[in-house]
């Protein structure tokens, strides 16, 4: 397994079995106050992007980057969704093209083509 940081809390998950993208975040947020230091533009977000799976842990856009997610992940990923008391982010990815998504249970590991996961949220009263 190799676990790469890609800014931010982003990481870039590579297994035999499949890779996970993880909060990428690469385009200037809340009119250009917010951005990722150190600068990352220059990582091959093309590259990033054929991930086998998306996990977003939450739609602050300092980790749910719609831009980049539209322009650079391929669609078909299958994006790991834990149970979240509002449908706010499932219907965002949605709205980007994300339609293979796979809810999961918090704490419960999972296994999916071989590769075993599992998915801890942290759930607070805004997130969705």
């Amino acid at each position: 397994m190799r676990v790469t940081g890609i800014g931010h809390a982003g990481l870039f998950i590579e297994t035999a079995a499949g890779s996970v993208l993880c909060d990428p975040w690469v385009n200037p947020q809340f009119f250009g106050s917010w951005f990722p230091f150190p600068d990352n533009a220059d990582l091959d977000w093309d590259r990033l992007g054929q991930a086998d799976y998306l996990y977003v842990s939450h739609l602050h856009r300092d980790h749910c980057d719609a831009e980049l997610l539209k322009r650079h992940v391929r669609k078909d990923a299958t994006v790991l969704l834990p149970a979240y008391p509002t449908d706010e982010l499932e219907v965002e990815l949605r709205g980007l093209g994300f339609d293979n998504i796979l809810h999961t249970h918090d704490g419960e590991p999972f296994e999916r083509d071989g590769l075993r996961m599992m998915i801890t949220s942290l759930i607070g009263p805004s997130d969705g």
